[in-house]
């Protein structure tokens, strides 16, 4: 992949790059491709279907006004790093742990970061719901996801790791202001208001603010927010 290939389509989605980062997007894509064919990473592995279908969709987010310069910010069930990778490339002002589960995810990870030279990202090991009840919990300004789980669900991995003030952006598609009406119950005992969507019809990104702190208890031990999601009281 060239960084000139990067550079137009990006252009042709009107996002402006310069040099360094189109050849930072270029060398992931290249280990992309490459590691696809020893772990599950990602079913798209044609190089223009990378670009614009994970690189330039995990920016949505960029798109909109919650992402203030030097902000904390997380990436949960982040997979092969979307969307944090390419937030985190677009902007070096702020700081990105990438959160999974999977070790050898995190092995491929750890290399993007090493070959593109980014330095605002770091990787940990740790399922979602243990990393809230440690030392991330309530610690970040952003908290990202991308098709992860239901918004039901999601809102039980990610809403606790957010700090009071901070925001939840999770990359949906179609099906977005369907499961938004499904989590309403969730989002206001985890400390979420009253959720936005933000994008078009196919893209969209759920915004929810975090106005009040998460009930201790949440979130509950590992698997229950999607085996057993909130409905209402608990």
């Amino acid at each position: 992949m060239t960084k000139e290939f990067i550079t137009e389509r990006f252009l042709a989605a009107g996002i402006e790059i310069d040099e360094k980062k189109a050849q930072q997007f270029s060398d992931y894509c290249d280990l992309l491709v490459e590691w696809a064919q020893k772990i599950n990473l990602t079913a798209i592995t044609e190089e223009k279907e990378i670009v614009e279908r994970h690189f330039i969709d995990s920016l949505l987010p960029l798109r909109s006004e919650y992402i203030k310069n030097g902000a904390e910010c997380a990436d949960v069930g982040t997979g092969a790093g979307f969307p944090g990778v390419p937030i985190a490339i677009m902007r070096p002002d702020i700081k990105m742990e990438l959160i999974d589960s999977l070790r050898k995810r995190l092995d491929f990870l750890n290399l993007v970061i090493e070959k593109t030279g980014i330095e605002n990202c770091e990787t940990r090991h740790i399922r979602a719901e243990d990393a809230a009840k440690g030392e991330l919990r309530e610690r970040f300004d952003i908290v990202f996801s991308r098709a992860v789980a239901r918004t039901v669900s999601l809102t039980e991995l990610c809403l606790p790791l957010v700090r009071e003030g901070g925001y939840m952006l999770a990359l949906k598609s179609i099906a977005a202001k369907e499961e938004l009406e499904e989590a309403k119950a969730a989002i206001d005992i985890l400390g979420g208001d009253t959720p936005i969507l933000f994008g078009s019809d196919e893209r969209n990104m759920v915004i929810i603010k975090k106005i009040k702190k998460t009930p201790k208890g949440y979130p509950r031990k590992a698997g229950k927010a999607t085996s057993s999601p909130i409905r209402g009281e608990q």
